[in-house]
C-alpha cells in the first residue's frame, strides 16, 4: 500500500489566468467558514485543474452536524455552494476548468478528496460529506477513535494476466475508480499505517489488499 501522507502545499501562482478566481475562493470561504486557497494548478488535455485547500477551524463532528442542519456548505438556492460557485466560474472563462483535489483541513481531521471524473468534486461533495456522517460511528470504531486523515477514494488495483500470441505474459492494470463510495484510506492515531475502510460492509479491511490512492 502506498504512503498516504499529504504533499506540502506549494505557493499560489498568481498567473493562472482564471477570471474571477478570487471571487470564487471568497465565495467558498463564506459558505464553508474556511480560509480557502488555490494550492496549485496544472493544465492537462486542455483542462486547467486546480488543487484547493479549505482551512476550517472546526472539528469533524461539528462540520457534520452543521451540514446536517444546512448551516455549513449550504446557501439559499439549495445547490451546493461548491458546485454553484464553480458553475459561475466556468461561465466566466473560455478555458475548461476542473478541481483535481480538494483538501479540508479541520482542527482534528484532514479530508483529502481526489477527482475521479470531470467535475466529480463539485458535483459530489455534498454526498461525500453525507456519507462521512453516515459512516461516522464505524469510522471512529464505535466512537472510540477519531481518524486524523481520510483519503477519498482509494481503489482496487485490478490486475489481469493474459498470454500474448508469442506466449509472453501480459500484465494489464486498470486504475479507474468509478465511485467515491467503495474504499477510503484512513489514518488512526493508534496505528502507524493507513487502514482501508470498506463502505459496503462498514468496516476496516486488511491493508495487505492491493489497494491504492488515486495517482496524480
Amino acid at each position: 500500500m502506498e504512503n498516504f501522507e499529504l504533499i506540502p502545499p506549494t505557493k499560489l501562482d498568481e498567473n493562472s489566468g482564471v477570471i474571477g478566481l478570487d471571487l470564487y475562493l471568497k465565495s467558498l470561504e463564506r459558505h464553508y467558514f474556511s480560509e480557502v486557497s488555490l494550492r496549485s494548478y496544472t493544465s492537462s488535455d486542455g483542462t486547467l485543474e486546480m488543487t484547493i485547500d479549505m482551512n476550517c477551524q472546526m472539528e469533524l463532528l461539528e462540520v457534520l452536524e452543521f451540514h446536517n442542519k444546512s448551516r455549513w456548505g449550504f446557501n439559499s438556492t439549495g445547490i451546493s455552494p461548491l458546485k454553484e460557485s464553480f458553475d459561475i466560474l466556468t461561465e466566466q472563462n473560455n478555458i475548461k476548468l476542473d478541481i483535481e483535489e480538494l483538501t479540508l483541513f479541520l482542527n482534528d481531521t484532514s479530508i483529502i478528496i481526489k477527482k475521479i471524473h470531470y467535475r466529480s468534486i463539485p458535483e459530489l461533495l455534498d454526498e461525500i460529506i453525507y456519507e462521512i456522517a453516515n459512516h461516522y460511528v464505524y469510522l471512529t470504531i464505535g466512537l472510540t477513535e477519531k481518524p486524523y486523515e481520510i483519503f477519498i477514494p482509494v481503489f482496487e488495483d485490478n490486475v489481469s494476466d493474459s498470454i500474448s500470441d508469442s506466449g509472453a505474459l501480459i500484465e494489464n492494470k486498470q486504475k479507474t475508480p468509478k465511485s467515491y463510495f467503495e474504499f477510503w484510506g484512513v489514518y488512526l492515531e493508534s496505528q502507524d499505517d493507513a487502514f482501508i475502510y470498506d463502505l459496503n460492509i462498514n468496516t476496516y479491511i486488511s491493508a495487505d489488499l492491493d489497494l491504492y490512492m488515486m495517482e496524480d
